[in-house]
């Protein structure tokens, strides 16, 4: 509904509108393949092991017909695959479109399967055990590949649209999505980018068995609502530019920004500087040559909005 108030467009598979998180997620994840146009990888959670993920972004292709974007995510604990169905006997009645019902969680059951892999994960060698089998997946009524992964007491089961990738590879990238919680850490603690503080009285008092009041708001009240959501996603966007910034000036300037950086640490984890010491350094070369950039809009916007508050200070009392 708050979409539709923004005039954004809906999640559409097979010709059906269908707005959630997943699909929201997915259709994101899609825009930003095509434009990107090169091959990527999707890691999701287990909360995004849906057939509309899957759906959603394998008509994600480039000119050649070659897909954007494969899909690893962790998969719920009740999966089932299914295997080929068996070839037509050309008796009377539709042939079978699924094979035998595979339950996942039973492998685990049967050790001599897996194989063993040494990996390097979170920062330390870790020793495992793996298990890939390729089946049909219901929802999306083809194959994916299943990869069941014993480590230590640990056992968890991935699954991904890719079946080219390896087992390995499908263990490396999920243990990838760790980062995705410290980019939050930093989006939040030191960009800030969750502290927006919109909101509009237009917005009225739902709760229990009051959604229909959403729907009997004026025009007024519902375009006040979309420029309040516009201005919440646009701040938050605005955060995660300059993260993406921060990160990128890391990784390509680290050795600059070491020679820069005025600050004290104890130990040095990594070569590329965090976040933080990229801010860091950042702020105290803006300071130092603040009226240089006397030609920028930020530097009319910072003096105007000090010349304003200097207007308004009331004179002390002799």
């Amino acid at each position: 509904m708050l979409r539709e108030y923004q005039n954004k467009p809906l999640p559409v598979i097979d010709g059906e509108e269908k707005t959630s998180v997943t699909t929201l997620m997915a259709a994101l994840a899609a825009n930003t393949a095509r434009c990107v146009v090169q091959q990527s990888l999707l890691v999701l959670d287990a909360y995004y092991a849906v057939g509309p993920v899957f759906s959603m972004l394998r008509p994600v292709v480039d000119d050649r017909g070659r897909r954007l974007l494969h899909v690893v995510t962790r998969a719920k604990d009740n999966v089932v695959g299914y295997k080929e169905p068996p070839p037509k006997t050309g008796r009377r009645g539709a042939p079978c479109k699924y094979g035998e019902k595979v339950k996942l969680t039973h492998f685990f059951e049967d050790q001599d399967r897996f194989k063993k892999a040494v990996l390097d994960i979170y920062q330390e060698r870790k020793n495992l055990l793996f298990y890939s089998v390729d089946l049909v997946w219901k929802p999306i009524m083809e194959k994916v590949r299943f990869v069941l992964v014993m480590d230590g007491d640990d056992r968890f089961i991935l699954m991904g649209s890719d079946l080219s990738l390896s087992p390995e590879d499908m263990i490396m990238a999920y243990s990838y999505r760790f980062k995705i919680e410290v980019c939050f850490k930093v989006m939040k603690h030191l960009i800030g980018a969750f502290f927006y503080h919109f909101w509009t009285s237009a917005w009225p008092k739902t709760g229990k068995n009051k959604e229909d009041l959403l729907f009997s708001l004026n025009d007024n009240d519902k375009q006040r609502i979309a420029r309040t959501a516009d201005a919440i996603e646009g701040f938050v966007n605005f955060g995660c530019i300059a993260t993406g910034l921060l990160q990128i000036l890391a990784l390509n300037h680290h050795q600059k920004i070491w020679q820069s950086y005025k600050g004290w640490l104890r130990t040095t984890s990594s070569f590329i500087p965090s976040e933080e010491i990229v801010k860091s350094v950042l702020q105290e070369e803006y300071f130092h040559n603040f009226h240089a950039f006397n030609d920028s809009a930020i530097y009319r916007i910072i003096m105007s909005k000090s010349r304003k508050n200097h207007d308004n200070q009331l004179p002390l009392a002799a």
